[in-house]
C-alpha cells in the first residue's frame, strides 16, 4: 500500500467542517496542491473545495470581494460613513 496526499476542505459551517476530500493520487506535496488546483480548488490559505473557493471572475457578492459592483443604496451607505469618519477624525486631536 503506497502513501497518498488527500487534501480536506477547512471551510467551518453551522454544522463542522466540510467533508469534501482530493485525493491526489501522489505522495508528493507540491504536484498534490496542483492537482488540486486544477480540480478548482483554492489552496493558497485554507485549503477549500471548489464549492468554498473564491471564484476567479466576480466571486461571492459580499462587502469583502473588491469585484463586487454596488448598488446606488450601497454606494450612498458607504460614502455617508466614509464622510462620518472623516468628521471625525478632524475632531480628534
Amino acid at each position: 500500500m503506497s502513501a497518498s496526499v488527500v487534501i480536506l476542505c477547512e471551510r467551518s459551517g453551522r454544522y463542522g467542517t466540510c467533508a469534501a476530500q482530493h485525493h491526489a493520487g501522489t505522495a508528493d506535496e507540491d504536484q498534490a496542491r496542483k492537482s488540486a488546483e486544477a480540480a478548482g480548488w483554492s489552496t493558497r490559505g485554507p485549503d477549500l473545495c471548489p464549492a468554498h473557493a473564491p471564484r476567479r471572475r466576480g466571486g461571492p457578492p459580499c462587502g469583502n470581494n473588491p469585484n463586487t459592483r454596488l448598488t446606488p443604496g450601497d454606494q450612498a451607505a458607504v460614502a455617508e460613513f466614509l464622510a462620518y469618519l472623516k468628521r471625525r477624525a478632524e475632531r480628534t486631536p
